[in-house]
């Protein structure tokens, strides 16, 4: 791959790693304010600590 083709490889994979984040960081923030709503504290704890729980929320609630 030549240099230049290494720069746009490099500024896409930067680009595309810090949209993952936002999404993962909407998703978590859609999660506990719909767990707020619910007044169901004790599961935003768990969440916060339990990623494989997270995981069974974000599917409960289709996020």
């Amino acid at each position: 791959m030549t240099k230049l083709g290494e720069m746009i490889w490099d500024d896409g994979l930067k680009e595309g790693i810090e949209q993952g984040k936002q999404i993962a960081a909407e998703r978590y923030s859609r999660l506990i304010l719909l767990l707020s709503k619910e007044q169901k504290e004790d599961l935003i704890v768990k969440a916060a600590s339990d990623p494989e729980y997270r995981e069974e929320l974000y599917k409960k609630y289709n996020l």
